[in-house]
């Protein structure tokens, strides 16, 4: 099925048990009120992987359509003419005598990254909470990874957000870039170096709900008509290369997305189908 989120994103989305699991624990969101894309790869097995997915997916909903509709000033933080943007230290102890100008907007937290996070924090408080409840010890129980992109309607740019391994690309000019970066140990030993012995690249450094605290990424992206973007859990991205997605996503267009997803899921289920896999694509125009 395709949904059109305002007049600047079409989207289709599939998501497959695979050919090992039994249970499918990946949950995913297309939600065209709002303008949000939400992949989240639960893990747990018999702690219920799959009701961490779910929640993590609904309080996020939850907490980002409650944002303002209309644009609530100072989305796309811009300097009064004429200004320049002063550095940190301007507005210490010692420099404030020298600079009495008051800061600029562009010092302020921009309130659609404010409210990602916050939303990330109160869905791993959520599931947390219910590990706690279920007499989980910090670490322990149920959890997911999440994956998101959110286009308000009054943003020049999307905003992208993950935790754990699932993943978005971009497809862009031909190229495919991996927009967000595994938080996975061996993500961090090839970020050191790729020295000494490999760890085995399930091994996530953190997800949402086992413990209390989590560190996702949450920046803008520069999008421009014709892109693609492809959410994905790792039942996905650990089956097939780049280079196959790449040549999938290199005859995608409008008018075959639904086909596209179906086409990358094949394929993951060709190369063993090992894991839950859910993808999301969306083509900007």
């Amino acid at each position: 099925m395709v949904q059109r989120i305002g007049n600047r994103l079409l989207v289709a989305a599939h998501s497959d048990v695979g050919r090992v699991r039994t249970l499918n624990e990946d949950s995913f969101l297309v939600d065209d009120q709002i303008g949000l894309l939400i992949v989240a790869d639960g893990m747990g097995g018999h702690d219920a992987g799959e009701v961490a997915s779910k929640l993590v997916v609904e309080s996020i909903r939850n907490t980002l359509i409650q944002f303002p509709r209309s644009d609530p000033g100072h989305t796309t933080p811009r300097l009064k003419p004429g200004t320049a943007k002063p550095d940190a230290a301007a507005f210490t102890g010692s420099r404030m005598g020298a600079f009495q100008d008051e800061p600029t907007v562009d010092d302020a937290p921009n309130p659609i990254l404010s409210v990602v996070q916050s939303a990330i924090n109160r869905a791993n408080a959520a599931v947390n909470g219910a590990n706690v409840s279920r007499g989980y010890p910090d670490g322990m129980g149920m959890g997911s990874t999440l994956v998101g992109l959110w286009l308000p309607e009054y943003s020049e740019r999307p905003v992208v957000f993950h935790v754990g391994d699932s993943r978005l690309y971009l497809f862009s000019k031909g190229l495919l870039n991996l927009v967000t970066q595994d938080h996975s140990m061996y993500q961090q030993w090839v970020n050191f170096g790729s020295r000494g012995h490999p760890p085995a690249q399930n091994i996530l450094l953190q997800a949402m709900g086992p413990s209390n605290f989590v560190t996702p990424d949450v920046a803008f992206q520069d999008v421009a008509p014709g892109d693609i973007a492809l959410l994905c859990s790792d039942g996905l991205s650990g089956m097939i290369t780049q280079e196959k997605i790449k040549n999938v996503l290199n005859q995608t267009n409008e008018n075959n997305l639904d086909d596209a997803c179906q086409h990358l899921i094949e394929l993951a289920k060709q190369a063993g189908g090992k894991d839950n896999i859910t993808v999301i694509l969306g083509c900007f125009s």
